[in-house]
């Protein structure tokens, strides 16, 4: 099946993604592995929260209640992108350098694209778990939140765009550092967490970008994930006009139908460039015998 990552290989992905979920599932029992995958994120989560009620007190209540809603979703939907780059980067070194196995990927019938894809989406599985188990807690826990995501003003039918949309933004980025780890020594393993962080602080996902000084904002409205997220923020926040009261944002003035096309075209570029990107690094690493190099290191 022609795709804009190429030649896509169904078998490869799939059984991946049932190789990728065993990995990050079998490790424990069910019950500890569902108690694991909902404090990981949750406890980042109410770190926040206590930041913000600490500013509200250190201001006397002059930061916007608004704020803790839109931090909180912010954070539990950017788990997501660090979940995804980290598990699909990692996925190289676990095969190449641990189990020994990614030469003998390379040179059977599996797609190395739709394999690492594959195995991608098994850390979007669980990261939305994740996510979705923290928004849950969120919601049950604060009034603000309650009252800023009422059910039945959520946009569904944007944020099944925003999600579907997000899952293939996740893996080409994904994709991309995943090629760059195929010709590195497993050091490398720290570069997805590295672009994390930096995309942490430029999409906006607990703060606005609009107190970003201007040349930063432009950095930050070349990322998809700042669409992204706002998307997401949108279809939740449906209707709700307290988000007024946080500092302007250059994508405030556009419109649903602006910030979707955005998102898709940049989706688009990011996906043909991660397919240019990996044939190139893929290249390189078997010709210098990097798929099958052990770093020791």
């Amino acid at each position: 099946m022609q795709t804009p990552w190429g030649n896509f290989h169904w078998p490869s992905f799939r059984w991946a993604s049932w190789l990728g979920w065993q990995i990050e599932s079998n490790w424990t029992e069910p019950w500890l592995f569902a108690i694991y995958v909902l404090v990981k994120p949750v406890a980042g989560s109410l770190l926040l929260v206590c930041m913000f009620f600490a500013a509200r007190s250190a201001t006397q209540g002059a930061v916007p209640t608004a704020f803790l809603p839109y931090l909180y979703v912010g954070n539990a939907c950017f788990a997501l992108v660090g979940a995804v780059t980290f598990g699909m980067s990692y996925a190289v070194i676990q095969d190449r350098e641990h189990y020994r196995m990614l030469k003998y990927i390379y040179i059977s019938p599996a797609h190395l694209q739709s394999y690492l894809m594959g195995r991608g989406l098994a850390r979007v599985f669980q990261a939305a778990i994740g996510a979705l188990l923290n928004l849950t807690v969120g919601w049950i826990c604060f009034s603000d939140i309650r009252r800023m995501i009422p059910g039945e003003s959520i946009a569904w039918a944007w944020l099944v765009f925003y999600l579907v949309v997000g899952v293939a933004m996740l893996l080409a980025m994904g994709l991309i550092l995943a090629a760059a780890v195929l010709n590195m020594s497993r050091q490398g393993m720290f570069l997805s967490e590295g672009v994390a962080g930096v995309m942490y602080l430029l999409c906006g996902a607990v703060f606005p970008i609009g107190i970003l000084p201007q040349p930063v904002q432009w950095l930050s409205l070349a990322l998809p994930p700042t669409y992204w997220l706002e998307g997401i923020r949108r279809a939740l926040f449906h209707a709700t006009s307290e988000m007024t009261v946080l500092p302007a944002s250059p994508l405030v003035t556009w419109s649903d139908r602006e910030l979707g096309l955005t998102l898709l075209l940049t989706t688009l570029g990011l996906a043909l460039f991660s397919r240019w990107f990996f044939r190139v690094c893929e290249h390189r690493a078997w010709r210098l015998g990097r798929l099958e190099e052990s770093t020791g290191a």
